[in-house]
């Protein structure tokens, strides 16, 4: 049996913290979905921040804009969770990420109350984005996504039958054949003890489809 065909026999766990506005993370996280459908893949999905990563740092106003919109993301994305349930994270991340990354939206409450209605969850969770009671929320779940990582990591951060890495980080989003021949290789390399680490250079901003 070879290591694809073991693959789409096994229900791969994949467990991904993200930060919704990572544009490597949308990347990876389209991967993802993209070979869910094709293998037997268990997708969780849950929040890391960028903003509590950069913490305290010194950076310029790009970045810091760019914190701004991750702290409002992970509050709407933790009332979500908390309010409604984590199984729609995945899907409002999505309807967030479409407007977002693809269509370069700005974080703001239309954005969020569009994306929310879109999945049928409740709109008025927008009003979270601006409330810090979700901070604790966010900050736990991003320390479990270190804890597995077991070292300081940014987004994505994702977990294969329970190891994890950070990354991978893809330039583009792989079309289906290339997707799913992707996860077979990455979870083979998950289920390798002996792997480490492996890296290429790369130049430029990922597309975001």
């Amino acid at each position: 049996m070879t290591d694809a065909e073991s693959t789409a026999q096994h229900t791969v766990v994949v467990d991904v913290w993200f930060d919704a506005v990572c544009p490597y993370t949308w990347v990876t996280s389209r991967w993802l979905t993209a070979a869910a459908a094709q293998r037997r893949v268990e997708l969780r999905w849950h929040l890391m921040s960028l903003a509590v990563l950069n913490a305290g740092k010194d950076m310029g106003a790009e970045e810091a804009a760019e914190m701004a919109d991750s702290l409002a993301a992970g509050r709407l994305l933790a009332a979500v969770a908390q309010e409604q349930g984590e199984d729609l994270l995945g899907a409002v991340y999505t309807a967030m990420g479409e407007r977002y990354h693809r269509r370069a939206k700005r974080m703001d409450h239309d954005l969020a109350s569009a994306a929310l209605a879109e999945c049928g969850a409740d709109p008025t969770l927008a009003d979270a984005m601006e409330d810090s009671s979700y901070d604790d929320h966010v900050e736990r779940s991003h320390a479990a996504g270190q804890r597995a990582l077991g070292d300081t990591g940014g987004s994505p951060i994702v977990s294969v039958d329970g190891t994890a890495f950070f990354g991978p980080v893809l330039m583009s989003i792989p079309g289906s054949d290339e997707a799913a021949s992707l996860f077979d290789a990455v979870t083979a390399l998950g289920h390798a003890n002996s792997f480490f680490q492996i890296q290429r250079p790369r130049s430029g901003a990922p597309d975001v489809g």
